[in-house]
């Protein structure tokens, strides 16, 4: 479908290709390839990349409930998986005071770099960039 809109420039523009759960992809295109391409038979939807406005992690606070709840056993063996455009670990919301360590169950991996590491709050991150290649310095900008 890429292909029908912009030609040999299909590789260049494609960032990636979504196959398991659902059939799709991720492109840099221009307002008219986009219009061309919302044409086609079998495009279901499309929508602009968006930057979201970044929240808490402490969500007991965030959604206003009282710290002094008493609480199921069960809370401290959730993992929360996060999709983020950049991390920066030095961030209050990173904080891992009073977390305990991660899960047995966690089979994660934290890729780290000079100037990053995970601990008992980011218990797991991997860095992919959208031209698939990785940036040399700093693997998690304070993009956020």
């Amino acid at each position: 479908m890429l292909q029908e809109v912009v030609g040999s420039r299909a590789s260049d523009i494609l960032l990636h290709s979504y196959h398991r759960s659902f059939n799709g992809f991720v492109a840099k295109l221009t307002e008219e390839e986009k219009q061309k391409l919302a044409a086609m038979e079998g495009v279901v939807s499309m929508f602009p990349s968006q930057k979201k406005k970044l929240h808490t992690t402490r969500s007991w606070t965030f959604m206003g409930f009282h710290q002094n709840v008493t609480r199921s056993t069960k809370e401290s063996d959730i993992i929360i998986g996060v999709l983020d455009i950049g991390i920066w670990p030095e961030s209050e919301s990173f904080n891992d005071e009073g977390f305990g360590p991660p899960p047995a169950k966690w089979k994660g991996t934290c890729q780290t770099s000079s100037n990053f590491t995970c601990n008992n709050k980011i218990i797991g991150a991997r860095y992919y960039g959208s031209e698939g290649n990785l940036p040399q310095g700093n693997l998690f900008p304070p993009e956020i």
